[in-house]
């Protein structure tokens, strides 16, 4: 449970026993060498911006088993993906890839919030999960081409970005329509 000044509390006789084996099983194998020091927390954006939940204490929640409160709260979802924390670890934990597995069992859940439901459709729309439809005059004024040199300008790294998340459980999910055509119009920008 997280109340409205962002403690979080545990129900430990609640926690959920194989969540750590499904944490690692998606991805988070290095998790039990955590030794909840702090360092991925230092650095971590989300710490510093003031989430409830951040690299160490979603680390922490897996060890108490608290599946329900990680999928209740869209935290996970905040991560920069600077990997600064698992650049900073000492004991190779890579959490970053604790949050991609807590990631994949919320998708896997449907768990997901609706911004980043939209961030998803636009990254295989478009190839950006945050894209400005309208930047292109605005480039253009400041003497930038119109269309940066991204997956924007180049349709065939757009299909390469579909037909990996076509690979996905996304499409088998169904959240948003996955044609694979690679036909978005990058020129909108």
């Amino acid at each position: 449970m997280i109340n409205g000044s962002a403690e979080i509390v545990y129900d430990l006789s609640a926690g959920d026993p194989g969540f750590i084996a499904e944490i690692k099983e998606m991805g988070g194998e290095e998790l039990l060498e955590c030794i909840q020091c702090g360092k991925c927390a230092s650095v971590c954006p989300m710490a510093l911006a003031g989430f409830p939940i951040f690299n160490k204490k979603l680390i922490q929640a897996i060890f108490f088993g608290a599946r329900d409160i990680l999928l209740d709260d869209s935290s996970i979802w905040a991560c920069q993906s600077c990997n600064r924390c698992t650049e900073i670890c000492p004991r190779d934990v890579r959490p970053f890839e604790i949050i991609l597995a807590m990631r994949r069992v919320a998708v896997r859940e449907l768990a997901i919030p609706t911004l980043s439901i939209e961030g998803l459709k636009s990254l295989y729309d478009v190839g950006h999960a945050v894209y400005l439809r309208d930047a292109g005059q605005t480039r253009l004024k400041v003497g930038l081409p119109e269309t940066p040199p991204t997956v924007l300008a180049s349709p065939e790294a757009l299909k390469e970005i579909q037909a990996i998340l076509d690979q996905t459980d996304l499409r088998e999910i169904g959240l948003f329509p996955m044609q694979g055509n690679g036909m978005a119009d990058a020129s909108e920008v």
